[in-house]
């Protein structure tokens, strides 16, 4: 064999290689990113009141780096959730007003006081956090902190900001403001119901399971307070 078929014989067989590993490479690619499409896709059909994100991974290379953003941010983004969710339905906010803790905390209601004003600041930063971690900014940080290359960086903004999350996004700051405004509502009546029964603590008496006052004026006030609970929880 001559030197100029050897030549064309190693050629092709080089050539035949690469277009094996660039098929291969785009075979790859494509089952990677139907992968990554997939779990996406299987994401958003949990609840972020309640489930958890941080899943296996199930793909690869720098694929997987996308896939482990997406999910961080998204399991950060639940807990996150979670925490403001445990504090809007706590056993101790529902039964503040109670008589049993009219009973037990009354007449000066240190301890009730003091807890209204702890939980409504601790809820009010949770929302906050929670807005915060909504802009496109902090969102995109979660891929940048592991990939800087334009392509995968294009990919996790695609998948972060279709369609479907994005009015999901918009409808979460929205319910965050509207849920901000009862929880304040509540939180800030509450404090007003306690306040004026320490104010004037020798003007009512707790009787067989009923809150009574000395005069018709200060009954009257005390259901208006009230009211503004129930009227807020309706709006």
């Amino acid at each position: 064999m001559n030197t100029r078929r050897k030549f064309v014989y190693i050629f092709c067989f080089i050539l035949l290689n690469a277009f094996l590993v660039v098929g291969f490479l785009v075979i790859r690619d494509a089952t990677s990113i139907n992968k990554l499409r997939k779990e996406v896709n299987e994401l958003t059909k949990l609840d972020v009141t309640k489930d958890r994100y941080n899943r296996k991974i199930k793909t690869t290379g720098k694929y997987a780096l996308v896939e482990s953003s997406i999910k961080d941010y998204l399991d950060g983004y639940a807990l996150e959730v979670q925490q403001a969710t445990a504090l809007m339905h706590d056993p101790q906010l529902s039964k503040i007003l109670s008589y049993d803790n009219y009973l037990e905390d009354g007449p000066d209601f240190k301890n009730s006081i003091a807890y209204l004003e702890e939980s409504k600041e601790k809820f009010n930063d949770q929302i906050d956090a929670l807005v915060y971690d909504l802009e496109e900014e902090q969102i995109m940080n979660h891929i940048y902190e592991r990939t800087k290359d334009e392509y995968y960086v294009d990919l996790y903004h695609e998948l972060m900001f279709d369609d479907d999350m994005r009015d999901g996004l918009n409808e979460s700051k929205e319910l965050f403001q509207q849920t901000r405004s009862k929880m304040n509502n509540v939180y800030d009546v509450s404090l007003e119901v306690l306040n004026f029964l320490k104010t004037y603590n020798d003007s009512w008496e707790l009787d067989n399971g009923e809150i009574k006052f000395k005069t018709n004026d200060l009954r009257n006030y005390y259901d208006t307070l009230i009211a503004k609970l129930d009227t807020k929880k309706d709006a």
